[in-house]
């Protein structure tokens, strides 16, 4: 019975050992991003028959698992999603909306004013070179601010296009780590060893991996952990990852800068229209919404503006004096045959409406000479200003939009619904990072390690070992009083 004794002994010490072990490695770890406290669970050790009396035989390690609850975890998943969606979406709108920021400077708008505004003071002096020369002017700070503005919106998607890439490099760098603890820990698992650390690194980058795009976890039916990307497909079960890749899904050169996502080994179509969160969500959407809508606005406009000028400047004759024969055709001589005197384009024609705004510029001939900005309808009328009327009058007329909206009302609408969307996307992001905030202080209450609560832990596992140690002494004595009995 004191073999028995000291069994049960040896057992406490081993259980509360363990104990002890675990409880020290919780305490150093209470400072660890995404470490989850861990528990040593115990069960009685098998009990033997003696007689008529059933006996315990001490106490075993069970397992140590660590504090950990799914749901809780899925919860923080979808929020670190969701948050990072909104807080990607409001830098990447607030980087668009700041190319229309006219607080501090004359925007396109301003500018286009100003430049009708001109063609009005023309209309009162046509014989002004002076007032000629300002409205090329403004004519060239129109185009100018045209030209900014689709060049930064062509920036800002080639920047988008450049985090694409670096992001689909690290989700298949995380991919790779997670796959290498998924095999780490499987082999672990078949010879009973503990895991729990390496479940927090695999929490650790998932969590990482839900910060880009919206991702399920579980286990299947062969218990193998499965990555999910909603309405993409697998990206991990068990030690098979599918690694995805960033390219072009065309060679049109006119079309710069439209890449996609795609899976690198499966002969499907590109994944990135079905990202609807995360980072690679809002990015793809600030892309391929407010970008593509504003460079398509921008484009329209030019394209408009240019059209609608020049065929009002082709009428108009140049004020210079020119021969004409009795019925006030102008004839084929003097200046008419040395220069073009009418059917002058004020700006360069585009070739097509995209990509207008960037190539808007001003013709040969206004840039050339002044006096090629027309004023009037008829030849030899030095106060004829029609010309110059009539291209004012486009400030207010009904041209974008199949004739509904004006210059101004077509910019205007356009900046009013990215500052909208701007605003509401700041809110959702404070909004979300209060549902955040409190999905990371109910995984802390349950997962997150108590100083108080290891301390007193480890004072209990202490006396449990040193009462076990006691027992183990007992036992000796007692075992030691029969041997001196039979002397």
């Amino acid at each position: 019975m004191a073999v028995d004794l000291l069994q049960v002994g040896r057992s406490g010490l081993s259980v509360a050992k363990k104990q002890l072990s675990t409880t020290s490695h919780n305490i150093a770890n209470s400072n660890t991003e995404g470490y989850s406290r861990q528990r040593v669970h115990t069960e009685a050790s098998r009990p033997i028959g003696e007689g008529n009396y059933v006996l315990g035989t001490g106490a075993d390690v069970k397992n140590v698992k660590r504090v950990h609850d799914e749901h809780v975890e899925k919860r923080i998943h979808q929020a670190v999603t969701q948050h990072n969606f909104n807080e990607e979406r409001s830098f990447q709108l607030s980087q668009v909306e700041d190319i229309f920021n006219e607080v501090h400077s004359d925007g396109l708008n301003k500018l286009m004013n100003r430049f009708f505004n001109s063609f009005r003071e023309l209309a009162n002096q046509p014989e002004n070179e002076t007032v000629r020369s300002i409205v090329r002017e403004n004519a060239r700070l129109v185009v100018n601010d045209f030209k900014r503005m689709r060049s930064t919106l062509q920036d800002l998607r080639e920047n988008i296009n450049s985090k694409m890439k670096a992001t689909v490099e690290d989700i298949n760098t995380m991919l790779h780590h997670v796959r290498g603890l998924n095999q780490k820990i499987a082999e672990l698992e078949a010879i009973a060893h503990e895991t729990g650390d390496l479940r927090d690194q695999r929490d650790k980058v998932v969590l990482e991996l839900s910060e880009l795009m919206d991702i399920q976890t579980y286990a299947d039916e062969r218990n193998r952990f499965v990555i999910n990307a909603t309405n993409v497909g697998s990206l991990v079960v068990g030690g098979e990852i599918s690694e995805l890749k960033h390219g072009t899904i065309n060679t049109n050169t006119e079309d710069i800068g439209h890449y996609e996502i795609f899976f690198k080994n499966r002969s499907v179509g590109p994944v990135s229209p079905k990202l609807k969160s995360g980072k690679l969500g809002a990015i793809l959407e600030t892309r391929n919404n407010e970008i593509k809508r504003l460079e398509d606005h921008l484009d329209r406009v030019a394209f408009e503006l240019t059209h609608s000028v020049n065929a009002i400047h082709r009428r108009g004759y140049i004020n210079v004096p020119l021969e004409v024969d009795e019925n006030g055709r102008v004839l084929d001589r003097g200046i008419a045959a040395e220069r073009k005197i009418t059917g002058i384009d004020f700006f360069k024609e585009p070739l097509d409406l995209h990509r207008a705004a960037e190539y808007l510029d001003l013709s040969e001939d206004v840039k050339k000479d002044v006096n090629n900005i027309v004023t009037g309808l008829e030849p030899n009328k030095p106060g004829d200003n029609r010309i110059s009327i009539a291209i004012s009058k486009l400030q207010h007329e009904k041209v974008l939009h199949d004739g509904t909206t004006t210059f101004e009302e077509g910019y205007l609408n356009s900046v009013g619904e990215i500052a909208l969307v701007t605003s509401k996307t700041k809110i959702d992001k404070e909004q979300s990072l209060g549902i955040l905030s409190q999905a990371k202080t109910v995984k802390e209450r349950i997962s997150g390690v108590s100083i108080d609560e290891e301390t007193a832990n480890l004072v209990k596992f202490q006396h449990a070992y040193d009462a076990s140690a006691k027992v183990i002494k007992t036992a000796d004595e007692m075992f030691k009083t029969v041997l001196d009995i039979k002397r």
